[in-house]
């Protein structure tokens, strides 16, 4: 009797839980966060305002794969200064390119683009974008002015594919060419093609603005020798492309300006005798995380003989 009386009771209490006092699931009220409503902002990702900004006329593009058409990009923005001018290398990847229809807001304006080949003709991983919007667009390019240097290999089938394809399609949007197309050709000698083709270059830019050059490109740079004991070892720049220490502590994702430094597990001569030395090498990948694909690049990071480098440094204190 006393169980069903605590069955009863029990049964009693579920019932008034679930019918008189159980409340409705409240459901949250979110407020819903609007869009800005205002445009976005014309400087954000824009060439055209930094270049405004900062006092720049002339932008130099580079489609780069291993750091050499940054290089030749790098180096013809530093020119100008030569010439009375004032440039800026930029990576395509990180800009908006429809905005070369406004360059011409700039006086005495100039785009130049550096742009490699890669692997079966195609462009780099930083130039894909602009490739692409190359393709699509229609815009009017007319007020832009501009010149093309490629850096390819005759050895493949497709050489300077990029290169080519930049300058025509450039000039097909209505663009003006001021100086022709260059080709670098990494078979024989892309440095000395690049310094022929800038040398004609930059006289044909003052000719087409009807500028002077300053003078600057006859000056030496003097240096002195100066030895800082007071610094800290490991905040010194040693060579690394990106940051500081990055090849004592490598960390993914690895790329052209964050190399993993594998080692050579494997060096084996292949040939006998000759003047060419041909060697079958292995690299230890282990831990990168790389995937190796038909196409990657490796590139050597030499070590400095100690010896050589304080003989230098006995040279210069005697200069």
């Amino acid at each position: 009797m006393t169980d069903v009386f605590l069955f009863s009771i029990i049964i009693g209490l579920l019932t008034y839980w679930f019918f008189f006092r159980k409340k409705k699931e409240e459901v949250p009220d979110f407020t819903k966060i609007q869009p800005p409503t205002g445009e976005k902002t014309t400087n954000e990702g824009s060439f055209i305002e930094k270049m405004k900004k900062t006092g720049r006329n002339i932008v130099v593009f580079y489609g780069s794969q291993t750091g050499t058409g940054e290089e030749f990009a790098n180096r013809l923005a530093k020119d100008a200064h030569r010439y009375g001018m004032r440039g800026m290398s930029a990576d395509p990847e990180e800009y908006d390119l429809a905005d070369l229809s406004r360059l011409s807001e700039i006086d005495k304006s100039l785009a130049v683009f550096c742009m490699a080949t890669y692997g079966e003709g195609d462009p780099t991983d930083n130039a894909q974008d602009f490739y692409d919007w190359l393709q699509e667009t229609d815009a009017d390019l007319s007020g832009l002015k501009f010149a093309v240097f490629g850096l390819g290999n005759k050895t493949y089938e497709h050489f300077n594919a990029m290169g080519k394809y930049v300058d025509k399609r450039l000039e097909e949007l209505g663009a003006q060419r001021i100086f022709e197309l260059g080709l670098g050709d990494d078979d024989g000698n892309l440095e000395e093609d690049f310094i022929t083709w800038r040398e004609q270059f930059w006289p044909a830019v003052c000719e087409h603005f009807g500028v002077e050059a300053t003078g600057d490109e006859t000056s030496i740079r003097q240096y002195e020798l100066v030895v800082h004991t007071d610094i800290n070892p490991d905040k010194v720049y040693t060579g690394e492309m990106g940051r500081l220490k990055s090849y004592e502590n490598q960390k993914p994702p690895f790329d052209a300006k964050n190399p993993f430094l594998a080692p050579v597990s494997v060096n084996r001569k292949l040939n006998q005798g000759g003047d060419r030395y041909l060697m079958h090498l292995e690299l230890d990948i282990t831990g990168s995380k790389i995937r190796y694909e038909s196409g990657d690049h490796v590139a050597v990071y030499p070590a400095n003989d100690t010896s050589l480098v304080n003989q230098l440094g006995k040279s210069l204190v005697q200069i």
